[in-house]
């Protein structure tokens, strides 16, 4: 079994080209390329549960200083390795540019927005799993036209009759195997984030209420199962 039988570049250029051309057209330019841009994301490992660690563990060193009426330190800030963490502590406390009461609606307000970007993301792969089986049936299509209007030698027969069969082929393939998976996974980084999103919010508004070291971790364990167990063994 030769694999270059199964290697055809009409068939791949119909299926590609147009699966893209659709995708361009069906969707705005900017939100297609960070769609595109987005598949690094999807290939990188999940790190959501060793950030959500670090998370509680800065949340309970700040929540503490914070509690004990300390003074909060740029060397404070520097050391949140969480960006939407970081951003927002310092938003609230360092400068004091957040009013508490409105905390709350711009957290949520942000996570939502985070979620509205990756359900874009999201359809625009979904929708190129669609396409490319089409296109992979107009080339099967184009393929048999070819080999009826042929009136040379066989050979160029089979070859009119192979972008006909190959082009449904990467159809299927590229469906299936590379844009469906990728889809997948990328909803799965959405929800974690989501969650690790949700962790940050609760940690900022606890931080900002100058909770108990003890009410905070509470509600902060219920993210992390082992973090629980550990809550359970000090605190029960």
């Amino acid at each position: 079994l030769k694999i270059t039988r199964f290697l055809d570049l009409k068939s791949i250029f119909i299926v590609f080209v147009g699966t893209l051309s659709a995708t361009f057209i069906a969707y705005p330019y900017q939100k297609t390329l960070r769609s595109f841009g987005s598949v690094g994301k999807v290939f990188s490992a999940d790190h959501s549960e060793m950030e959500a660690e670090e998370v509680y563990e800065q949340a309970r060193k700040i929540g503490e200083k914070r509690f004990n009426g300390k003074r909060l330190t740029n060397e404070d800030l520097n050391s949140i390795t969480n960006p939407f963490m970081r951003r927002w502590v310092e938003g609230l406390i360092i400068r004091e540019q957040v009013p508490e009461e409105m905390l709350d609606s711009i957290l949520r307000s942000e996570i939502e927005m985070y979620e509205h970007r990756a359900d874009e993301e999201i359809e625009i792969l979904d929708f190129m799993s669609t396409a490319a089986p089409a296109f992979g049936m107009m080339g099967t299509i184009v393929g048999l036209v070819l080999m009826l209007a042929e009136t040379g030698s066989v050979r160029a027969v089979m070859q009119s009759m192979s972008i006909a069969m190959l082009t449904t082929l990467y159809g299927v393939i590229i469906s299936n195997l590379i844009i469906q998976p990728l889809a997948s996974k990328r909803k799965q980084l959405k929800e974690s984030n989501r969650v690790l999103m949700e962790m940050v919010r609760e940690s900022v508004q606890c931080i900002a209420r100058r909770e108990s070291p003890y009410n905070m971790l509470q509600e902060l364990s219920l993210f992390l199962p082992s973090k629980r167990e550990d809550f359970d063994r000090q605190y029960g």
